[in-house]
C-alpha cells in the first residue's frame, strides 16, 4: 500500500522546516547533490557500481532541495526515499512545472514525471547496491553506469535545476 504524504508527516519522515534551519538545509542539499554527481562521474571508469549509487543520491538530494525550496519540507528517516517520491507525486502538479516538462528538449524525453524518474533511479541504485547478478562483469557494470548517468541522472538534474530557478 502506498502511503500518502500526510502519512509520512504523521510518522515524522516529512516535517516543515524552521526558519533557523532552512538556509543551512538548502546549502547542505545544494552541496551534496553536486558532490554526489561529481563523485559518480569520477568513479564511473574504476568503480561503476559506486558510480550508480552516488548518481542516485544526486537525484535524491536535488529532489529534496526542490521540495525544500518550493514547499518548505525537510525529510528524514524512516522511509526517507519513499517519502521524497510520494512528495513529488503529490506536490509537483503545478501547470508551470508540467509545461516545462512538456516543452523540454529531446534529452528529457524519458522523464515523464519527476517521481517516476526518481523511483526508477532508486530501483536501479538498489539493484546495483544490494545484488550483482549481471553487474559483476566489469564491462557490463561500466555500460550500465554510463547509460544510467547520461540517460537518466543528468537529464533529471538538468530539469530540476531549471525548476529551482
Amino acid at each position: 500500500m502506498v502511503k500518502l504524504l500526510i502519512d509520512y508527516k504523521s510518522q515524522g519522515s516529512v516535517v516543515e522546516l524552521t526558519p533557523q534551519e532552512k538556509t543551512y538545509y538548502e546549502q547542505f542539499l545544494q552541496y551534496t547533490y553536486q558532490d554526489n554527481i561529481q563523485t559518480a562521474e569520477f568513479l564511473l571508469l574504476k568503480h561503476p557500481r559506486w558510480s550508480i549509487i552516488a548518481a542516485y543520491y544526486a537525484m535524491h538530494d536535488i529532489s529534496k532541495l526542490y521540495l525544500t525550496k518550493k514547499f518548505n519540507l525537510k525529510f528524514s528517516n524512516p522511509e526517507i526515499h519513499a517519502a521524497v517520491i510520494q512528495a513529488l507525486r503529490e506536490l509537483v502538479k503545478r501547470n508551470d512545472i508540467l509545461e516545462l516538462i512538456e516543452s523540454a528538449e529531446e534529452e528529457y524525453s524519458e522523464i515523464i514525471l519527476l517521481h517516476l524518474t526518481l523511483l526508477q533511479g532508486k530501483k536501479e541504485r538498489a539493484k546495483t547496491q544490494y545484488y550483482t547478478n549481471e553487474t559483476i562483469k566489469p564491462e557490463v557494470a561500466m555500460q550500465k553506469a554510463s547509460y544510467f548517468l547520461e540517460k537518466l541522472i543528468k537529464p533529471y538534474l538538468k530539469l530540476v535545476e531549471k525548476l529551482l530557478k
